[in-house]
């Protein structure tokens, strides 16, 4: 993919990611829990849309670190928005400087603002703390550590995440006494949390 593309369709997202958590309530985000938050994203849409390509799979390039999944290009992209006066970088963290617009380009289409909508919504009840527990139990991601893989992280539909979160879907299914097309995306995603959240952090398999 053309680096400069590459950059822009982050810098997109990012700028795009960063109003969905302004209006949850966080004013600043650092450039970790960027990553974090877009390697979630990620994730959940390989889960949740098993039968569609994964909308931020071609552009995104996870690796592990200490700190957590990251693309090293996404550095990148804030540095662009910085250079843009998009945005600005505090002691908490980067925000949206006032008053500032960023063009989306033809490929940013609905269906990514609404699942960063869906995003920014499940963190706003769940909160940073949980989310992270999340993402540092992801089986995913704590397989390829523990492996000192230098590969990229698996976002696809066959990573160890999602086949994880499949084990409890059929049983989540049951419990609500619903089918999943009578909720909406929000809905679906916020009852599976609660749900799985407490066997994710007691490490159930």
């Amino acid at each position: 993919m053309n680096s400069y593309s590459d950059k822009m369709k982050k810098s997109e997202d990012i700028y795009q990611l960063l109003k969905k958590l302004n209006s949850v309530g966080w004013k600043s985000i650092r450039e970790s829990s960027i990553n974090r938050i877009m390697y979630l994203a990620a994730v959940l849409y390989s889960f949740r849309y098993p039968n569609e390509d994964n909308i931020l799979q071609s552009q995104y390039r996870f690796s592990v670190t200490l700190s957590g999944p990251e693309d090293a290009e996404i550095e990148n992209a804030l540095i662009n928005l910085q250079s843009n006066d998009v945005i600005k970088q505090t002691e908490e963290g980067y925000q949206i400087c006032p008053g500032a617009e960023f063009a989306l380009t033809e490929q940013f289409n609905d269906k990514k603002q609404q699942w960063f909508d869906d995003i920014a919504y499940i963190i706003a009840i769940y909160g940073e703390d949980k989310i992270y527990d999340f993402i540092f139990r992801d089986p995913e991601y704590r397989e390829t550590l523990q492996g000192n893989s230098v590969y990229n992280l698996n976002i696809g539909c066959d990573n160890a995440t999602v086949k994880f979160l499949n084990t409890f879907k059929d049983a989540f299914e049951e419990k609500i006494q619903t089918k999943e097309d009578a909720l909406d995306n929000r809905q679906y995603l916020e009852l599976y949390f609660e749900y799985v959240f407490g066997k994710i952090l007691r490490g159930e398999k």
